[in-house]
């Protein structure tokens, strides 16, 4: 199977809802507490970086949780320091833009896709959380990366 990868420009919107999932799960399935530390330093640093609102870091937390626990299978991401994301990264990145962008069909789309479960709601109102807050600092993801996400509609599963 081919692998998706993106490269986002370093100072997006995009790039750092990619981050804050990647470095979120890195915190959660890490047993050592030093390389957690690192990933949320990380984060934090790119939130800074961007005039984004620290309250992010717990709220790309909460979601990476209800993503990985509604999950039906293993949620891949690439190293913290990698300049591109994957397949699943941007999955995440595209579930953000169709919320901020209220576009339901691809937003269960990407969800369907990235959980391969059909329990969307905790999943949903975390993104829709991570969402508003972007919103609200005037940090909008591009409508086109919802969009993008019907590339990967195709290797979602098939739900009934």
């Amino acid at each position: 199977m081919k692998h998706l990868s993106l490269k986002f420009p370093a100072r997006t919107t995009e790039r750092i809802v990619g981050l804050g999932f990647r470095c979120s799960l890195a915190c959660l399935r890490s047993s050592d507490a030093a390389e957690a530390r690192r990933a949320c330093t990380y984060l934090t640093t790119a939130l800074c970086a961007d005039n984004l609102p620290a309250e992010l870091v717990p709220q790309f937390a909460a979601w990476a949780l209800a993503i990985e626990s509604s999950a039906e299978r293993p949620i891949a991401v690439l190293p913290i320091k990698s300049a591109s994301f994957g397949r699943d990264e941007c999955l995440a990145i595209s579930l953000v833009a169709a919320c901020q962008h209220q576009t339901c069909p691809a937003l269960r789309a990407c969800a369907f896709a990235l959980l391969g479960s059909a329990d969307l709601g905790r999943a949903l109102a975390a993104t829709a959380t991570i969402a508003a807050t972007l919103r609200g600092s005037d940090a909008l993801l591009a409508s086109s990366k919802s969009e993008a996400a019907a590339a990967l509609i195709p290797l979602a599963p098939r739900l009934h």
